[in-house]
């Protein structure tokens, strides 16, 4: 679910690969946080058409004003060519490592919230999720 050019464990400061959340790596949670958005709209049914995704970019500075950039790529058998969402989100960070890198992990689950609504809320969402309205991921 990530390019081949995406850092899929991206480090904060020296401290180690980012966990966002309890065992699971950036690419994880939004790989998980898309299959429930899914599943809550009702989206994922059998038969429906597959929605396949891709992190394009994942990255993010914790120094100055914090900021998480990220663009996935969706597509579908019922839309092939599929489309590109992105976001950046600001966030507050700290001179200390701790506090900033606690920052940029705090961050993230508002960053993938905001990413996965303009998936959903994007005009072609329809042709995406199919005629039926259903997909999975």
């Amino acid at each position: 679910m990530a390019a081949a050019d995406v850092d899929t464990s991206p480090t904060c400061r020296a401290m180690g690969a980012l966990e966002v959340a309890p065992g699971q790596s950036p690419i994880d949670y939004i790989h998980d946080a898309f299959q429930e958005e899914l599943f809550e709209a009702g989206l994922i049914a059998s038969g429906a058409p597959e929605i396949s995704g891709e992190v394009t970019e994942l990255d993010f500075s914790s120094f100055g004003t914090g900021s998480w950039n990220v663009t996935l790529a969706v597509a579908s058998p019922s839309l092939p060519e599929g489309y590109s969402v992105s976001t950046a989100y600001s966030f507050k960070t700290s001179f200390s490592a701790i506090n900033a890198c606690q920052n940029v992990i705090d961050a993230f689950q508002p960053t993938v919230s905001d990413l996965l609504s303009k998936v959903v809320n994007h005009p072609e969402f329809p042709a995406l999720a199919g005629s039926e309205g259903s997909a999975t991921s």
